[in-house]
């Protein structure tokens, strides 16, 4: 045997193999990642799912090392804090999120351990999910500094203040019940059968009354309150 044919055989032994579970509710999504992610020869493509269900029990059956989230399935931030919660040591990354600050957080505080932005091109996804893997993660200059500035705003020293946040309505108490399981204001106005508009107004002045800047400390704030969830 030839040293480069030695040094192939040798890389393909040494290249890192992960056991995956696909998870989108649109079936050419998750097949054509299987696909892909099956061709690479790093990855196991342990199965494909859709809704929360299967997620779950496929996910409990199948043990895989990672959970291939699509960002757009329904009640997404829920389902990864309930497989954080059942596997710990799982990882979780979500593809086809929108590259914001505020996007990044929503997922981060919900436990994932990797994103796939929107703007990803096929070719680098299994490099993406690889260095993921491994404990890395890519992004956007914007996104870093936003981060950053977030992070430092949390740090800083707040003015001691006895303000008392102010009651919720019935309503507003509803929304920020969803917001806490990680609803999105579509999935919220969808779920209570009311505008856009008005979920925006709801959520708007439910954050202000809480005295929080962003929706993941919502959870917290219930959690610190013993409210169900």
């Amino acid at each position: 045997m030839r040293q480069s044919e030695r040094w192939a055989e040798s890389e393909i032994r040494a290249a890192p193999t992960f056991g995956i579970l696909i998870a989108s509710d649109v079936r050419f999504v998750r097949e054509s990642l299987g696909e892909v992610l099956g061709r690479s020869g790093n990855f196991s493509v342990l199965g494909e799912c859709g809704d929360q269900d299967e997620i779950l029990s496929m996910s409990r059956e199948l043990r895989p090392d990672m959970v291939l989230l699509d960002a757009a399935v329904r009640d997404g931030v829920a389902i990864v804090r309930r497989l954080r919660e059942m596997r710990a040591v799982l990882r979780v990354v979500v593809f086809a999120i929108a590259e914001s600050v505020d996007s990044v957080l929503l997922w981060a505080d919900a436990g994932v351990a990797g994103y796939i932005p929107s703007t990803a091109a096929a070719a680098d996804l299994c490099a993406m999910i690889g260095d993921i893997g491994t404990g890395k993660q890519p992004c956007s200059a914007s996104v870093a500094a936003g981060l950053l500035q977030r992070i430092a705003t949390s740090v800083a020293p707040q003015p001691k203040s006895d303000t008392v946040p102010q009651a919720l309505t019935p309503r507003e108490l509803e929304i920020v019940r969803l917001i806490s399981v990680g609803l999105s204001n579509k999935e919220i106005a969808r779920r209570l059968n009311i505008g856009l508009a008005t979920t925006k107004s709801h959520v708007h002045n439910a954050l202000a009354k809480l005295n929080v800047q962003r929706r993941g400390q919502v959870a917290t704030w219930m959690q610190s309150r013993s409210l169900p969830g």
